[in-house]
């Protein structure tokens, strides 16, 4: 009930002090002015702490330092993924040179800048053609894996065909036994091997290297691993599929080996 009538209470205060104020002001005395302001002021201090801590309750006041707060994580957490992108690209580019320095074939090194926006050919194309010593069929690796090989090329660009492309082959093995086959693409994100006979004692996770025997790939390249095993009725060979070791969507950058 006493706080109902707070602001009846505090005009009543205002009009009295106001009128003592005013006669004190015509009889020409101020001795009292402060003693009679200072319970006024009291009640109003009182007040605004106590609207002060309904806003910090209700949160009031503060939407500006939220705001604030949050730009900042957002910052933050856009510089921390900037940094985390630079450290990928960095450890990349190291595994990428460490490859380069050590393989007596490499003809050069590219970044990819585009990729065939159609669905019926699996491309990808790169900075650097006939200028730079690239001639086609050259095979295009990086340092997880192959990738393809050289399919056209230009003065200053040259397009490089996936491994997963349907007019792609590589002859392969599988290890540790040296299983002859013939990798195909199926315009798929795996490839499947040919030829290799159902009573070729294979398994899932053995990893498939470049034979070499098709004069494109040098030999004792990795090129992914068994993730299917299937008996054909009728057929001869299992159908094996197989995952590039390199991811083929993310390929940023390729060392380029001569034949």
């Amino acid at each position: 009930m006493l706080f109902k009538k707070r602001p009846l209470i505090i005009i009543v205060l205002i009009l009295l002090v106001f009128a003592l104020l005013t006669y004190q002001s015509l009889k020409g005395e101020s001795r009292f002015s402060n003693l009679a302001v200072y319970p006024l002021s009291l009640i109003m201090q009182a007040d605004s702490a106590v609207i002060n801590g309904v806003k910090n309750i209700l949160g009031i006041g503060k939407e500006d330092e939220n705001r604030r707060l949050l730009d900042k994580a957002r910052r933050l957490s856009s510089e921390a993924s900037k940094y985390s992108a630079i450290e990928s690209e960095n450890s990349r580019l190291r595994a990428l040179l460490d490859l380069k320095s050590e393989r007596t074939d490499t003809v050069t090194a590219a970044e990819v800048f585009a990729r065939d926006p159609t669905n019926w050919f699996q491309m990808l194309w790169i900075n650097k053609g006939l200028t730079d010593g690239i001639s086609k069929d050259m095979a295009a690796v990086t340092y997880a894996g192959v990738v393809g090989r050289v399919y056209r090329v230009l003065g200053g660009k040259a397009s490089i065909i996936l491994l997963t492309d349907v007019n792609s082959a590589a002859a392969v093995k599988i290890q540790p036994f040296g299983i002859d086959g013939i990798l195909e693409g199926r315009g798929i994100r795996n490839c499947y091997l040919k030829y290799i006979p159902q009573d070729a004692e294979i398994e899932i996770g053995l990893p498939v290297v470049t034979s070499g025997l098709d004069g494109i790939y040098p030999e004792g390249l990795l090129v992914g691993y068994i993730t299917g095993i299937k008996k054909k009725s009728g057929e001869f060979f299992w159908d094996v599929e197989v995952k590039p070791a390199q991811d083929l969507n993310a390929v940023e950058e390729v060392v380029i080996l001569r034949r």
